[in-house]
């Protein structure tokens, strides 16, 4: 689609549409406004820039193959709430396919599976699942209590390292 700035009129219809609205202060808006997670590559380099930054580690583990993976991209993770809370995260993505090392060493044996850790890479939320259960919560209460060690949420226990 495209905005255009003119004034346009239904053939044969004897009736006028109203002229465009200046879409200027819209259009900024949506560009200031995220609509997509940005990740980092490679599950090490996020671990390494959350302890860097200080900021907490949003892990998304996931497989091409799975039909509820790609829900969940399309779905809970295209929220415009996870995405502005996932600003302040360092976020990655892990293909199960490309990456089972890390998957074996979270304990990740469904797809997809969010896990949020601490800088240091204490896990601290876990869900799985499409609907991601509780993650918008869990994200903001884990940016609230600083992104420090403390367990937020209780899920399954964290995988034993």
């Amino acid at each position: 689609c495209e905005v255009r700035d003119e004034h346009a009129a239904r053939a044969g219809s004897g009736w006028r549409i109203p002229p465009v609205v200046d879409s200027a202060p819209l259009l900024q808006a949506a560009a200031a406004t995220p609509t997509a997670i940005e990740y980092v590559e490679g599950f090490e380099s996020g671990l390494r820039r959350a302890a860097e930054d200080g900021r907490p580690l949003l892990t998304v583990f996931r497989a091409a193959w799975c039909r509820w993976s790609a829900e969940l991209g399309q779905g809970v993770l295209a929220d415009p709430r996870i995405v502005a809370l996932s600003r302040r995260f360092v976020c990655v993505a892990v293909d199960a396919d490309r990456d089972a090392a890390t998957c074996r060493l979270f304990g990740v044996d469904r797809f997809p599976t969010v896990l949020l850790c601490d800088a240091s890479g204490a896990e601290q939320f876990r869900t799985t699942g499409s609907a991601a259960a509780g993650l918008a919560d869990a994200m903001a209460a884990l940016l609230e209590a600083g992104g420090g060690r403390r367990r937020i949420a209780v899920g399954r226990p964290p995988a034993a390292r």
